[in-house]
């Protein structure tokens, strides 16, 4: 029923702006998709979703373990940049 009266709402509201909010919000989506920073976000993300998904890989093969997560962030920075 909430669902319902969600897009009621949104409807009755919608109509009445007569799309003209709706076209300026997909013109500027748009334009925010067209920016190099915009670009630079969505590759890093590919990066980092690949990277997740082969280390998952590794584990799910056992050949990486599983990483000790009740180690304290500091401890893991410590660990990250020591040259041991």
């Amino acid at each position: 029923m909430k669902t319902f009266l969600a897009l009621a709402i949104g409807y009755a509201v919608g109509a009445k702006t007569g799309g003209k909010d709706l076209d300026r919000l997909g013109r500027s989506l748009k334009a925010l998709c067209e920016t190099d920073e915009f670009a630079d976000v969505v590759a890093a993300a590919r990066i980092q979703l690949g990277t997740t998904l082969r280390e998952v890989a590794g584990i799910i093969d056992g050949e990486q373990s599983v990483p000790d997560l009740d180690i304290d962030l500091v401890s893991r920075v410590r660990n990250l940049v020591s040259h041991d």
